[in-house]
């Protein structure tokens, strides 16, 4: 127990005597015999007192023993089905569980994995992907800090992302292979590279990566095929040194509008795995691409971010300028002004002049002053300092449908500091966000004046948001189609049709295979109260199909569910409008599971070596167990941990106050001293 406690504790004893003393001297002095009695029970009540604002506490040692944690991984993709595994995964399952000995030495946490991981709750063998190094990273976020092995229960094939074998990690991985681990022969097109739009008459560029699995030497013939015609053929050659092929071709699009093309390996003779010989994929015609303008005053990293991603929608051409180059705006449809100053005097002009459509970026460097006078649709108050604002996305911006993206997780961008006031109508697509305080600022909103279609983003450093949209999702496709969409705002006039519709041209059975659609209203606003309808028509069968969309966030979005195999017309309509969308696509009978006849045994195996695990097969279930025993690494850990406890328990002190008061209380009412 502290001094200074003892201290309060004698200090509690002294003034508890002191006041009983004092209250009954006069009674004492007459030498009454209640009254000892009453200064005793007056001091035990002053003193319990006392010690229960004081609190007493003693410091106490606890030896604390931490189990190491297990991590069991199991892959729940339909390729564990398609390998007829589904009980001896169940089984091996049910062994882990019931070890006694392994569930005294671990912690044991189970997922499961498909695309996604999650807390196993049961297992369905459903899954149409699989991503083991998604799932790998997401196990090595949660346990960085533990000592946990992972038992990572799979058949090794990865349908979607990074190779995993490769994965940096400090968790063991212990590999358990499922399914066949003879390797039979096997021609597998992995990898088709095309863009999703071309030019009328002009040649497009496809790129074909074809594995062989095997040691014999042979030759078959890779085509091409459209409407059943052979577009392109030839003939490739494979052997136990050349295992993979690249073919690259052009084809030329002869005609306006979206085209259907498969690619196909000849199978060999004994092959047992057909449906990895063959892809397809849709290229859409088009006769005519937007320009963007991209204007600055300097050189930014900013500008080749936009410039790079504007490019990735192949309808799209953006070009950077500085000003002082010649330019002609007659030869773009929209402009993004880069961190204006005083230099965009006669560019806002001229904008302003010829009814142009344009989008301001901001930023450390931008002129406000200047800024505030060229134009009336907003002000901001600046000092000479800048803040970091991180993004909120806001889930009711109705302009235009918003790819899936998460903002909240990008770096922040870089703008003077002050409040923006506007003095147009907005519609806000993200909030300013400092820090766990969401402001109520945009930080990037659009706006129409004068039938004018703007943007303007309060902040520099965009680069960086494409850089963390990759490390997010190993893609840029998700924020590139995000500044697609927000260049076609800029591109599109007023006289635009108000339904919107996003749509793939080519789905697959048992995805989640959805259309999406906007409705926006006069004022261009989102219409929540709309009925839309998505009407199917099979172009074979002609089979009509009716399905309704819903309302989810800032869109609205039909799911086709039991739609069969072939090719659809399809129409989008709103009761009570005339406004109507008609497009085409595609749905294909192609399980990316069930192009895997073996198990990936190399890859699971250098996993597991790299990372220092052990690599086993299912039969062996009893080694593995075995080995996580008597593995020295895995061992409790004890941890001395101090904590300060009570010394009393104020119910029984409450108590014992209560009855000392009620005793006094009542030996004075005797005798007559109250």
């Amino acid at each position: 127990m502290p001094s200074i406690t003892i201290i309060y504790l004698v200090l509690a004893f002294v003034v508890a005597f002191s006041i009983a003393i004092f209250q009954y001297v006069n009674a004492i002095k007459n030498k009454e015999k209640v009254s000892y009695l009453l200064t005793f029970l007056r001091f035990i009540s002053i003193f319990l007192i006392g010690i229960l604002l004081i609190n007493p506490k003693v410091d106490q040692i606890e030896l604390k023993t931490t189990k190491p944690s297990l991590v069991v991984a199991i892959d729940d993709s339909k390729s564990i089905a398609n390998f007829n595994q589904e009980q001896q995964v169940l089984d091996f399952l049910d062994q882990i569980k019931s070890d006694v000995a392994l569930n005294q030495k671990f912690n044991i946490d189970y997922y499961s994995f498909g695309a996604e991981v999650k807390t196993l709750d049961s297992l369905s063998f459903s899954h149409t992907n699989t991503g083991v190094s998604k799932a790998l990273s997401e196990l090595k976020r949660l346990y960085k800090n533990d000592n946990a092995p992972v038992l990572l229960v799979s058949d090794g094939n990865q349908t979607i992302g990074k190779p995993y074998e490769y994965l940096s990690t400090n968790q063991p991985i212990y590999s358990v292979v499922v399914g066949d681990t003879v390797k039979y022969e096997d021609l597998n097109i992995y990898q088709l590279n095309v863009n999703r739009y071309t030019y009328l008459k002009n040649k497009f560029p496809v790129e074909v990566f074809i594995n062989y699995s095997g040691t014999k030497s042979v030759s078959q013939q890779f085509s091409v095929f459209t409407k059943g015609r052979r577009v392109h053929s030839e003939i490739l050659n494979f052997d136990a040194d050349n295992t993979s092929n690249k073919v690259s071709f052009f084809l030329e699009g002869t005609a306006v509008g979206l085209h259907y093309y498969s690619v196909e390996i000849d199978p060999l003779p004994n092959e047992k795995n057909l449906v990895n010989n063959k892809k397809s994929f849709a290229v859409e015609v088009i006769n005519e691409q937007s320009k963007t303008l991209i204007l600055a005053s300097f050189l930014h990293p900013d500008l080749g971010a936009l410039k790079e991603s504007i490019e990735q929608n192949k309808q799209r051409k953006a070009e950077i300028k500085i000003i002082g180059d010649d330019l002609d705006l007659e030869d773009y449809q929209s402009v993004l002004l880069y961190q204006p100053t005083q230099a965009f005097a006669s560019v806002f002009d001229l904008l302003n002049l010829m009814k142009f459509n344009y989008g301001i970026i901001t930023g450390a460097k931008t002129d406000w002053n200047f800024l505030n006078s060229v134009q009336s649709d907003f002000r901001k108050n600046v000092i000479n300092q800048t803040e970091n604002y991180r993004a909120f996305l806001n889930p009711s911006f109705s302009s235009f449908n918003v790819t899936d993206i998460d903002v909240q997780s990008f770096p922040p961008l870089v703008d003077k500091f002050g409040e923006v006031e506007f003095i147009v109508k907005t519609d806000i697509l993200m909030w300013q966000q400092i820090g766990d305080y969401v402001k109520e600022t945009p930080l990037l909103a659009t706006y129409q004046d004068d039938n004018l279609r703007k943007f303007i983003l309060l902040g520099e450093g965009i680069w960086r948001w494409r850089m963390a949209s990759y490390s997010n999702t190993d893609s840029f496709e998700k924020f590139d189609g995000f500044m697609s969409k927000l260049t076609q705002y800029l591109s599109v006039s007023n006289s635009k049709k108000r339904l919107m519709v996003e749509s793939e041209p080519l789905f697959y059975l048992n995805g989640n295979n959805t259309i999406r659609a906007s409705f926006l209203n006069k004022n261009y606003e989102l219409n929540k109260g709309a009925t839309i309808w998505l009407e199917l028509t099979n172009k074979q069968t002609k089979e009509t199909k009716r399905i309704p969309f819903s309302l989810v966030g800032n869109s609205y979005s039909a799911q086709l569910v039991d739609v069969t195999e072939g090719e659809f017309n399809y129409k989008v309509t709103v009761e009570n409008q005339k406004e109507t969308f008609n497009g085409t696509f595609r749905m294909l009978n192609w399980d990316i599971e069930a192009q895997f006849k073996s198990a990936n045994i190399k890859q699971l195996r250098d996993l597991s070596e790299r990372s220092n695990g052990v690599f086993y097969t299912l039969i062996n279930a009893n080694n593995i167990l075995e080995d996580l025993l008597t593995d020295t690494r895995f061992r409790p850990v004890e941890s001395k941990e101090s904590k300060s406890k009570s010394v009393i328990e104020w119910q029984w002190f409450l108590g014992l106050i209560i009855l000392s008061l009620s005793i006094e209380w009542f030996i004075r009412k005797y005798n007559g001293l109250i």
